[in-house]
């Protein structure tokens, strides 16, 4: 039985980290092998990108219908994101937001979706793609919020968000910004949070040992400021599944 074809992003992107035969790791995990953290992430990211590019070029001008269009669309999105970006996105605003307009009316449902993921995956960090290969399929894992209380027992601000165990449970290379690589996934609405799940009290007994965690509520004892521990869950969003079941990155 002949295996099911791939995704035009899953083909791109795996021939994007030089990798596409048949039972390779998972696209995630390569990128994380090849993009370590600080500098070099931001070094290799780059290479990738225009890895990226050529690999989009040479596969979407032979879609029917459209392909140079589908280029253009998925081109300018994605060089939007970038630190370098070229020269002709120095033209005049007026010029640009026309070229869109002409773009966007003419571009299918299917190209703009392309374009759109393809800004999303421009700007996930290796880490953040592991978190969100941690709830791809649909878990949901414990998350704490510390705030601070009035004196009449009324929220008045977060003074800690996004305590949570997903980092250490994705295998990121920094758990120490897990809570920085939530806020991110979120900003991007590829994640957000639910209620507190109570199937998870341990799990969330043992997360309220986190030491910055601690640190903090030890200093606003201190200074006799009351607080107050917001437990929730963290979990995919709609579009974060959707952008992954668009790419089709399995763990086969």
């Amino acid at each position: 039985m002949s295996k099911k074809n791939p995704s035009l992003w899953q083909r791109a992107l795996e021939a994007a980290v030089g990798d596409d035969t048949p039972g390779s790791p998972p696209l995630a995990n390569r990128l994380l092998a090849k993009l370590p953290g600080g500098a070099i992430v931001q070094e290799q990211m780059d290479k990738v990108e225009k890895r990226i590019l050529g690999e989009l070029k040479h596969r979407l001008d032979r879609l029917e219908g459209g392909g140079e269009q589908t280029v253009q669309v998925v081109a300018f999105s994605m060089e939007a994101q970038s630190g370098h970006a070229p020269t002709r996105d120095l033209r005049e605003p007026a010029e640009m937001l026309r070229e869109l307009l002409a773009i966007s009316s003419e571009q299918s449902k299917e190209q703009a979706e392309l374009a759109y993921y393809s800004s999303l995956l421009r700007n996930l960090l290796p880490d953040e793609a592991r978190i969100l290969s941690a709830v791809s399929d649909g878990g949901v894992y414990p998350l704490i919020n510390l705030v601070a209380l009035s004196k009449l027992g009324i929220q008045s601000h977060v003074v800690l968000e996004n305590t949570c165990s997903v980092g250490r449970a994705a295998g990121v290379q920094l758990p120490e910004m897990t809570r920085g690589y939530i806020q991110r996934l979120m900003a991007a609405g590829l994640v957000e949070t639910g209620p507190e799940d109570y199937a998870l009290t341990t799990k969330y007994e043992i997360l309220e040992t986190d030491d910055v965690l601690r640190k903090l509520i030890a200093q606003m004892k201190v200074s006799g400021q009351r607080n107050q521990l917001k437990r929730r869950v963290l979990k995919i969003s709609e579009l974060g599944r959707n952008l992954w079941e668009a790419c089709r990155i399995t763990e086969d």
